[in-house]
């Protein structure tokens, strides 16, 4: 057997990288960790070896050496919802991207003991940062003390102008679809919400009544749902059989309860968009492909979750950044669910 061929039931060591390379133990170690003090065809060589030997760093031992986890934590909840698990999925990249692992614990609810236990648990993998997709109860305070000096974005508005957050403005996106439907020629124009506990819900339907108040026009029929389609189709239903005043366009807090809506409209021989024109929210994947295709706020939830790792990474690092508040703008998609009012 040759003296560098490795063992399947093994895996290599800096000291087989060594033997490979002919060059010492500390050596290896500097390129592993990527010293300036190693010369270029020396690093070439260890290089090499590393790759031959498919060689991984023991991330424990890299730990106690660098005294740093390359870990960041996040808090969260509603993975299960379409945009919470797009959010998580794009902190995770990112973080990998800039050489992180990230650790998520989620919470049931955003109380204050819960949270604390998650960010506990998160503290003992002694995590550099912090990112909180969930609003805590006790406000900034509570947040900073619970933080305990680590570094921490929030993915929710704290109110407070000196907390690092990253938030996309949700007011701003209900009003573009708004300003869509009044230019259309609509003025009677009613909403279906989340569930009022959640900050996107009473958000996104401040920006359909704002929109409606500077207008001078009346505040149009407005049913909670739960943000499943299920629950988009029964407060159409209710609005259908509960309105004193037709309404000619609906805008709904998400695309899940706007494909609910279109479903209840066809059930009742209501055509889209020449009866009723629909906006959603989110811009779903599968938006483009509702019959007819819905037009929609584009949420960019990746964008939301790069954002904030970037702003976490530039304060571990001790970088300054422009403002603690990072606004997102969405965007106005428009497809086929709207049009004039007949």
């Amino acid at each position: 057997m040759d003296k560098h061929s490795q063992p399947l039931s093994r895996s290599a060591t800096l000291n087989d990288v060594g033997a490979l390379s002919g060059v010492s133990y500390q050596t290896v170690s500097r390129v592993v960790n990527e010293s300036p003090l190693v010369a270029e065809k020396t690093r070439a060589r260890v290089l090499k070896a590393i790759a031959e030997l498919g060689y991984r760093p023991n991330q424990a031992a890299r730990r106690l050496a660098t005294r740093r986890s390359s870990l960041i934590g996040m808090v969260g909840s509603h993975i299960t919802y379409y945009g919470p698990a797009q959010v998580m999925l794009s902190v995770e990249e990112t973080a990998k991207r800039h050489g992180y692992n990230l650790m998520f614990v989620g919470v049931e609810s955003a109380s204050k003991g819960r949270v604390a236990a998650a960010i506990d648990d998160l503290f003992e993998h002694q995590v550099e940062g912090l990112v909180l997709g969930v609003r805590t109860e006790g406000g900034v305070d509570a947040i900073r003390k619970l933080c305990r000096g680590v570094p921490f974005v929030a993915l929710d508005p704290s109110g407070a102008s000196d907390v690092p957050t990253v938030i996309v403005d949700q007011q701003y996106g209900t009003g573009l679809g708004m300003k869509h439907l009044l230019d259309l020629g609509h003025r009677r124009i009613a909403c279906i919400t989340g569930p009022p506990r959640w900050s996107a819900s009473k958000e996104r339907r401040k920006g359909w009544a704002n929109t409606l108040q500077r207008e001078g026009l009346e505040l149009g029929p407005c049913l909670e749902g739960d943000w499943s389609a299920a629950s988009g189709f029964a407060a159409a239903v209710r609005l259908l059989e509960s309105s004193p005043r037709p309404f000619t366009a609906i805008v709904v807090a998400n695309d899940h309860m706007a494909l609910g809506v279109l479903r209840a409209l066809h059930a009742k021989d209501i055509k889209v968009p020449e009866d009723i024109s629909v906006v959603g929210y989110d811009d779903l994947p599968e938006s483009r492909f509702f019959e007819p295709p819905l037009t929609t706020i584009h949420h960019d939830f990746a964008r939301q979750g790069e954002r904030s790792v970037e702003v976490l990474l530039s304060i571990i690092e001790g970088e300054k950044f422009e403002s603690p508040l990072q606004l997102l703008r969405p965007e106005l998609v428009i497809r086929e669910s709207t049009a004039q009012p007949n």
